[in-house]
């Protein structure tokens, strides 16, 4: 079974990623997440050193996904793609991370170095595919997603803004029949229309939902984890 550190991916139960965007042990620990994603485009230029990255991974001892989102995705790294990537590689050379997130549409060369990297390292591979105006029809859809399996991701995750509740019930029947076999995705919704799928999208086999952790959402329409927390043990609890 797939896991991020020690935390399972199985499926149907709710595996809560708190997104960071500051270093703060405290915050993390507190924030009732299972795993941190460190998204390294929204730290600040001071803790995007590498002795701070290691330090802070090994004092916080949780699961950590390292992310340097760019900004056709909704990053915010103001560099180079080369600049981009090679800080990723640096990090994961040298800091004791558990998976990795990849845009899938990131250019080939780009894929390659960090896929690479992270089988050396035997950690998991995240390709990731955002759309902040929309989403693709399904047919589209699921061709992206069966190109992340096929070129070697672990987790496909899907983050669109559905537009109508139809495109949310699309969205969760994708999600439970892929999921149905076996294979692992992580399915978000953005905006105001498709924020329940925060929190329902793991019934049908979304293996992670996200987070904010310093009360700042990183994404249209994200709760935080406490919210997300709060929320998830009642639905949860009762199956």
């Amino acid at each position: 079974m797939e896991k991020i550190g020690e935390v399972e991916l199985s499926g149907g139960a709710p595996v809560i990623v708190g997104v960071m965007r500051r270093l703060s042990i405290r915050d993390a620990k507190e924030s009732g997440a299972d795993v941190i994603e460190l998204r390294i485009d929204l730290l600040e230029e001071e803790e995007r050193s590498i002795e701070r990255l290691k330090e802070f991974v090994a004092r916080l001892k949780m699961p950590v996904i390292v992310t340097n989102r760019k900004k056709e995705e909704g990053g915010s790294f103001a560099g180079t793609e080369e600049e981009r990537i090679g800080m990723l590689s640096g990090i994961l050379e040298t800091v004791r991370v558990n998976a990795v997130d990849i845009e899938f549409f990131s250019a080939e060369e780009v894929k390659t170095a960090i896929m690479e990297k992270a089988k050396s390292l035997h950690i998991p591979v995240i390709f990731s595919f955002h759309d902040f105006k929309g989403m693709p029809g399904r047919s589209d859809i699921l061709e992206i997603i069966a190109g992340m399996y096929e070129e070697g991701g672990s987790i496909a995750k899907i983050a669109v803004t559905p537009g109508t509740l139809s495109d949310t019930l699309l969205l969760l029947d994708l999600t439970y029949n892929i999921s149905s076999e076996g294979k692992l995705l992580a399915t978000i919704g953005m905006g105001p229309v498709g924020k329940h799928l925060r929190v329902i999208a793991p019934l049908y086999g979304s293996v992670l939902t996200y987070g904010s952790v310093e009360g700042e959402e990183v994404a249209p329409g994200q709760f935080s984890v406490a919210e997300l927390r709060s929320i998830m043990n009642k639905i949860y609890s009762r199956r």
